[in-house]
């Protein structure tokens, strides 16, 4: 999340004129994140949050909105698209493609415990589980051929060290063999700032932006990296344990994924460095924009490699 397109009050109040949702009251841009700008909007009547993508294409968005709403009519955590006046939840706001969806309770956890941990591990299981009905299909568009060729877009300005690294890993990824691994619809970045709480109970999944079709076992990988992480990028051992302890609470892991577990964390972390270098060195402008530090998932990487 962050705000690249800026909009004024006329102008939000004459796309609300599309949505039953009341008359506007105030609305306010949301700095965090690295994709897409995002806006607290209140009216008379509720909250929501507003979206407006920056890099999708109109036809590549109902997916997510479609997987929301399937999980939402399942009881599962998570925004729900609001319908306008014309029947869709998506139109264009200053030429961009724009979505309101419904303002869940809740915020990020600042200090996580092991407790925490086994609560995301058992709702992404939760998520899993209820998605293998989703009629929808999506390729992972962040996979190791986007990691190879991102990589090579950006090589000259990374250091010498950071390119044989790498290179290194993205040889190792290619040539792993990979077992018959359970495929189904991924989050793909729940990371801490994509996950509510309210009252110490986990509230709501958010920012489904990167949902697809990929191996479970890599959303698994991805949200294990940031939730089971400490501060120098190495594995807490309790929390990755009640992590583990809570997904297979769900949904019991195959032997073939907790084999293939540390190749999977070696490939979020390779995926997320990556995003974060490019991030870095393609700066896009906005008048409110957090750039994440990259370093740290060098970090995790070399980490990951070494346990």
């Amino acid at each position: 999340m962050a705000v690249y397109t800026s909009i004024n009050k006329s102008e939000l109040q004459n796309w609300l004129k599309n949505f039953s949702v009341g008359d506007l009251k105030s609305f306010k841009g949301i700095s965090s994140g690295v994709t897409n700008t995002n806006y607290f909007v209140e009216t008379d009547t509720t909250k929501f949050i507003l979206t407006i993508f920056e890099q999708n294409k109109m036809e590549e968005l109902p997916f997510y909105f479609d997987l929301m709403i399937f999980l939402a009519s399942k009881k599962f955590p998570c925004p729900l698209p609001v319908i306008n006046k014309n029947n869709t939840y998506l139109t264009l706001l200053k030429g961009k493609p724009a979505v309101l969806v419904s303002f869940l309770m809740g915020a990020e956890k600042e200090k996580i415990n092991e407790n925490d941990c086994y609560l995301v591990g058992e709702a992404l299981a939760n998520l899993h589980t209820l998605a293998k009905d989703f009629p929808g299909k999506r390729k992972n568009n962040r996979n190791i051929n986007w990691v190879t060729t991102k990589f090579n877009e950006i090589k000259t300005d990374l250091t010498l060290s950071d390119q044989k690294i790498i290179e290194a890993e993205i040889d190792y990824q290619e040539n792993c063999i990979i077992d018959e691994l359970p495929i189904g619809i991924i989050h793909g970045d729940l990371f801490r700032d994509n996950v509510f709480f309210h009252q110490d109970k986990l509230s709501a999944f958010i920012d489904f932006y990167y949902a697809c079709n990929d191996y479970l076992i890599l959303d698994v990988a991805i949200a294990i990296n940031d939730w089971c992480s400490n501060s120098q990028g190495s594995l807490e051992t309790e929390k990755f344990d009640l992590f583990l302890s809570g997904y297979q609470s769900i949904r019991e892991l195959q032997s073939s994924e907790l084999k293939y577990l540390n190749n999977a964390l070696r490939l979020a972390a390779l995926r997320f460095w990556l995003s974060r270098l490019d991030a870095y060195h393609n700066v896009l402008e906005g008048e409110s924009v957090s750039i994440k530090d990259p370093n740290y998932f060098r970090i995790v990487l070399l980490n990951r490699q070494s346990e």
